[in-house]
């Protein structure tokens, strides 16, 4: 017997990874040069595995961790967004899998990914940060691929020189006579700071971490009348002089004054004699906005200005929705879940699919009764649709607002109130997040599931932006405030700094139009789930959404 559980302790032991520094402290973290405490971490296979979560929040990342299914989401700027998942290998980044060389694994309620996903995966250069290990200890240091070396000057000119610059395709955008500004995409700067040399033809230099890139700013003094862009293997020089620049490196030949600013030479000669007779002016937002928004200013800059236009003009287009001239408004109302899929259940309550049906149907018959609106029904009363069969019923309706209405749930019985949710790919919080994994779980009933769904079909489509997006929010404040001012009566509350939230459903995914989905309250929540079970407050809550609706139709010149 003594030998059997010897045996048993021993199995056990050996199947169990060890922790990387053998003890349950895990290791050490040093960042910017400064102690981090630890964090728990896995020897396993001849791989360094480190808990996903902590590691993520260190490189300043947004997380959301569903410990159920094993699923880690993390945010960072510029859109990025990446899933992991236990037991799979490859991570979903930008709607591409990447291939983490091992998958990552859950062990005492932790996710557990490889530190090679965070050292030399996508992260690496999301987070701006490179991370290693040396000596047993996680060493984070902050990851550049530019910074500000020296300013040289002699009596003609100063040349303010940037090192370990690689060939970027850089945007620039001339302000007047005494600043130009440079964008360098996908850059990213070592310190962002304002340098004021002792110089008699620069007043300072900007440097900015911007979300696509890096913007240097150059303010210059009145002596300088031009300037000038080299480049030179990994050195990157501006030239300000009193004297016109000769070239050393290809580049191009600017000068100050408006009416001289030449185009670059890929232009044929008549194209190269231009005029900037009125300034553009690119503020942050050029900085901040999607890389679509940034060539396209790019574009514009270099057609007013006659800046290097190396970055085509995009080639967007969007089908032109019908005018409303003359015409009524068509509204599909979406009852969440049905049939087969009961949506969340709770003691004591009806089921989340008769709930939002309910409210539903009462909401049919009020916008029936307008005759500015034409409605649809996505499902009768005990019908089961997928999610994009619901999507695809309003396209071919060719409808102008899509409203899903649900029921919501949540783990903590205290969480309550109304909320109205407009899709995007970048949930607005955690608890958004949690939500809209949620209502995405009905895909189980159509056969398949989030884990099946490509992930990248299903969180990334569109990189948290689509053409409704702001429509789509619109009808969210008319909703929301229309349900606010009858909250009383309706006994559900609406709080003020959280009635309108984002997230990613499916069911709004694939349809082309404005659209929201409404949560009604928290069939979790005892209070609410007692007013939603109310037949008098659901009329309240269905007249209150019709409410909001007329609202928004009357705003956009429906009615």
């Amino acid at each position: 017997m003594l030998r059997k559980l010897i045996s048993l302790v021993l199995s056990v032991f050996l199947l169990t990874p060890a922790f990387a520094n053998g003890g349950a402290g895990g290791l050490s973290v040093e960042m910017l040069g400064k102690k981090k405490g630890k964090i728990n971490s896995v020897e396993q296979g001849g791989q360094t595995f480190v808990e996903a979560l902590p590691m993520a929040k260190l490189l300043k990342f947004q997380t959301t961790l569903f410990g159920r299914s094993g699923q880690l989401n993390i945010r960072g700027q510029g859109g990025y967004f990446a899933v992991l998942r236990s037991a799979q290998r490859y991570a979903v980044v930008k709607g591409i899998n990447e291939d983490m060389g091992c998958a990552p694994f859950m062990q005492n309620g932790r996710l557990y990914a490889p530190l090679s996903f965070f050292s030399k995966g996508s992260p690496a250069k999301a987070s701006g940060f490179q991370t290693m290990l040396d000596d047993g200890k996680i060493i984070i240091e902050k990851f550049y691929t530019i910074s500000f070396d020296r300013v040289d000057e002699t009596k003609t000119s100063a040349k303010i020189i940037f090192d370990k610059a690689s060939d970027y395709e850089e945007v620039i955008t001339p302000r007047g006579k005494k600043r130009v500004d440079i964008f360098l995409p996908d850059a990213i700067i070592k310190r962002e700071e304002t340098i004021k040399p002792k110089s008699e033809f620069i007043e300072s230099i900007r440097t900015a971490q911007r979300f696509q890139g890096v913007s240097l700013n150059v303010f210059l003094k009145k002596e300088a009348k031009f300037w000038d862009i080299n480049k030179s293997g990994q050195t990157f020089v501006f030239e300000a002089s009193s004297k016109e620049i000769t070239k050393q490196v290809v580049a191009q030949k600017t000068a100050l004054e408006p009416s001289k600013i030449s185009s670059p030479s890929v232009l044929n000669d008549k194209a190269a004699e231009q005029t900037n007779d009125k300034e553009t002016i690119l503020g942050d937002e050029f900085f901040a906005s999607s890389d679509t928004q940034l060539k396209s200013a790019a574009s514009i800059s270099s057609a007013s200005s006659t800046i290097k236009a190396k970055i085509p003009p995009p080639t967007v287009s969007f089908e032109k929705r019908p005018s409303k001239k003359n015409r009524k408004a068509r509204i599909v109302i979406d009852p969440g879940h049905g049939g087969k899929d009961p949506g969340a259940v709770r003691r004591g309550s009806a089921k989340e699919k008769d709930l939002n049906y309910q409210v539903a149907d009462l909401l049919y018959d009020l916008l029936k009764k307008d005759k500015s609106f034409e409605v649809r029904m996505t499902r009768g009363e005990n019908n089961f649709e997928t999610l994009g069969g619901r999507a695809k019923m309003a396209n071919n309706f060719k409808a102008d607002i899509f409203v899903s209405i649900h029921t919501n749930a949540a783990k903590r019985s205290s969480a309550n109130g109304f909320e109205v949710y407009f899709r995007s790919d970048k949930a607005s919080d955690a608890e958004a997040a949690e939500t809209a994994a949620l209502e995405n779980e009905a895909l189980q009933y159509e056969g398949k599931s989030a884990a099946t769904v490509s992930f990248a079909d299903l969180l990334l489509k569109s990189l948290a932006t689509n053409e409704y997006m702001n429509e789509s929010s619109k009808i969210a404040g008319h909703i929301r405030n229309a349900v606010a001012k009858n909250s009383s009566s309706i006994g559900i509350k609406v709080h003020q700094n959280s009635g309108i939230k984002q997230a990613n459903f499916y069911v709004l995914k694939g349809v082309e139009a404005p659209s929201v989905l409404v949560e009604m309250g928290y069939i979790s929540n005892p209070k609410d789930r007692a007013r939603l079970n109310n037949k008098s407050a659901r009329a309240k809550m269905a007249a209150s959404i019709r409410d909001g609706i007329v609202s928004y139709a009357k705003a956009e010149g429906w009615k």
